[in-house]
């Protein structure tokens, strides 16, 4: 499944992950075949082999015992990514669809933030920020520190649905960084995060619920519309 947007590596994880989830090809608890014969059924090197395995054990998918092999576990429906949105395949309308649904939610969340979060919650909001903004003015990946950021808000909401969702909620964070650099528009994705994660920052320290929420939506659309250009 060739796509433009993502590396190979991750093609070929959406790959194995269709033999389990859609082919049923493979079971909880059954082994793989082992690198080598995976690379030659996929037409890939061992290599990738090796890195779509590395994804796909820290989506809980696969688990790696020593000495035996490759094994699906033995809940892989309860991965970060219980509904397989990491998967589909056109990256590009996946991060859009995602901008659409945090456009929603990410602007009624810290309102509730405001009202809701300890000053300690908020500090830490704050550190994210300044992690985030730290790690791109030394030229370092900031996705983590993002994810982060974007985490943080989601749990000040004391809100048990909001909190459930925060591991796909961090993979969008982390596909919207990660396609921004394929379609170029990584520099803006910068200037964005540096701008209005400041912003959110800024208002929530004040307790402006407003404020915060406008900050919040104007990051996310403009993460849609850099995404488009």
């Amino acid at each position: 499944m060739s796509n433009g947007f993502i590396p190979i590596s991750q093609n070929i994880a959406n790959e194995i992950s269709d033999m389990i989830f859609l082919q049923k090809k493979y079971k909880p608890n059954d082994k793989l075949p082992n690198e080598h014969q995976l690379a030659k059924e996929l037409g890939v090197s061992r290599t990738t082999i090796r890195e779509a395995v590395k994804i796909l054990v820290a989506n809980g998918v696969l688990t790696i015992e020593r000495g035996r092999g490759t094994f699906v576990t033995e809940k892989p429906d309860s991965q970060n990514d219980p509904f397989g949105i990491s998967y589909i395949e056109d990256k590009k309308k996946l991060v859009h669809n995602w901008f659409e649904m945090r456009l929603v939610l990410e602007p009624a969340n810290v309102r509730m933030v405001v009202e809701r979060a300890s000053d300690e919650e908020i500090r830490e909001i704050i550190a994210y920020e300044r992690e985030a903004a730290a790690l791109i003015a030394s030229g370092k990946p900031f996705s983590e520190a993002d994810q982060r950021f974007h985490a943080a808000i989601a749990k000040a909401t004391h809100n048990s649905v909001i909190e459930l969702m925060l591991p796909a909620i961090e993979t969008a964070i982390g596909d919207a960084i990660n396609t921004a650099v394929y379609v170029g528009a990584h520099k803006r994705a910068i200037e964005n995060a540096l701008t209005n994660h400041r912003n959110i920052a800024h208002f929530l320290e004040q307790r402006d619920a407003d404020g915060a929420a406008l900050a919040m939506y104007y990051h996310i659309k403009r993460g849609m519309t850099d995404l488009d250009h």
